[in-house]
């Protein structure tokens, strides 16, 4: 059986436009996380709220990458589910270290525009693992 060429690459390929408005949120995030006024009585956290946000960031990119290099559609899918799957973890450890801020000027800020994209995303990213797996999982019905 082979794969509705059409359909994978509405499931692995990302608009456009979401993927440059998730960008300047990324960016935003970013400037937040480098310039911005945070504190914690957590000695170190600035640091690692950086290494996380940086993180997020190329895991964001690797979400939306173009993946029409990938010769056969299951591994396209394959690697959009994976790359999937470590933006979800990404998300996981930069809320985990924001949440531990507890003061700054910036630190409400930090909180909306990290909800925006927090949310935007995993929505995205629930959505577009269900279109994965109903791609692999059709192929192999088909296959028995």
């Amino acid at each position: 059986m082979s794969f509705d060429q059409a359909a994978v690459h509405a499931a692995v390929g990302l608009n456009a436009d979401l993927r440059d408005r998730w960008r300047r949120e990324w960016c935003l995030l970013m400037e937040l996380a480098v310039w911005g006024d945070l504190r914690s009585s957590q000695i170190g956290l600035s640091g690692k709220l950086h290494k996380r946000v940086l993180e997020f960031g190329e895991r964001l990119r690797s979400y939306g990458n173009d993946r029409s290099w990938i010769p056969h559609p299951r591994e396209q899918i394959k690697n959009a589910l994976s790359t999937s799957l470590q933006t979800r973890e990404s998300l996981e450890k930069v809320s985990e270290i924001a949440e531990q801020f507890n003061d700054g000027a910036d630190l409400a800020a930090l909180r909306t525009v990290w909800k925006a994209i927090s949310s935007a995303l995993m929505a995205d990213i629930v959505a577009r693992e269900g279109l994965l797996v109903q791609l692999l999982n059709q192929q192999y019905q088909e296959e028995v």
